[in-house]
């Protein structure tokens, strides 16, 4: 197998329950791409690219279709088999076998066009537990350079979702996020900080390379800042685009390296005690 993968995340700007508007985007996105670098192998795009952040529950239930019935399924597929390339970005699904059920989700494409799977969003955050529902499992997908696991957004600050995939042989941590600014100003934290702080520490701390693709502008009054990033398995940023606009960056990847740290020095995952971990399952009070 391959251990090389040459990935492009795209940071853009969707609109707010303008499917049309975004769809086309992305489709521009990826043109733009793989004319400027043919040999890319996986385009990641952020959260809910297809239908923007801050909807309402009924645009959502408008927008939402399950993954085999999505629009963007079919064009976006359509793309992949023109370039040989795999994509994965966020929208809206509906549950095939109930309909009323909506996830937070992100579509994963083969280099054929095929809709691989979906990984839901096991931690939605705040307003989105008002029209999705939260997803359970952290599905592997296999592809010709690796084993890719996916989050999305929130999922990242919990370090038991990188650390399962890392347990189950992820080779790459591939992220779709709409991590917003903060502008209250009786609220300390500066989230874009926050942002990277959470995407380093969970390459650290499994020795894996970590992609992520972030958004910029603003929705309805909530704004983005970007800084979406590819990370090397030690935590190293190794491309990033910190400005609030609209691009892509790029990076070719060895998949080797998480081998090769994790026997010469960063031995987290050989180390472990997890006999001494049972607190970790217990729920809080």
């Amino acid at each position: 197998m391959n251990r090389k993968v040459n990935v492009s995340c795209v940071q853009m700007q969707p609109h707010a329950a303008d499917y049309e508007y975004n769809l086309k985007k992305m489709e521009g996105f990826v043109e733009s791409v793989m004319r400027s670098r043919p040999e890319t192998d996986l385009i990641v795009f952020p959260e809910l690219a297809t239908t923007g952040y801050v909807c309402t529950n009924d645009e959502f239930e408008a927008m939402t279709r399950t993954a085999a019935e999505d629009p963007s399924v079919k064009r976006m597929g359509a793309l992949a088999a023109k370039y040989g390339v795999m994509l994965i970005y966020g929208f809206s699904e509906r549950d095939p076998d109930d309909p009323s059920i909506l996830y937070n989700a992100a579509a994963i494409l083969g280099k054929d066009g095929t809709l691989m799977g979906t990984y839901r969003k096991v931690h939605p955050f705040l307003n989105e537990k008002k029209w999705c529902t939260a997803g359970s499992e952290y599905p592997i997908f296999d592809t010709d350079f690796g084993r890719i696991g996916v989050m999305i957004c929130w999922d990242t600050a919990f370090p038991e979702v990188a650390r399962t995939y890392a347990l189950k042989g992820c080779d790459l941590l591939v992220v779709c996020t709409n991590w917003e600014i903060t502008e209250a100003e009786d609220w300390p934290m500066d989230t874009a900080a926050d942002w990277d702080l959470v995407t380093r520490a969970r390459a650290f701390d499994n020795t894996l390379h970590l992609v992520s693709a972030n958004r910029v502008g603003s929705d309805r009054g909530l704004g983005f800042f970007g800084h979406s990033n590819i990370i090397d398995p030690v935590g190293k940023v190794l491309e990033s685009l910190d400005e609030p606009v609209e691009g892509d960056i790029h990076a070719e990847l060895d998949l080797s390296l998480t081998e090769k740290r994790r026997r010469e020095y960063y031995t987290i995952l050989a180390d472990r005690r997890p006999d001494t971990y049972g607190a970790l399952t217990e729920p809080i009070d």
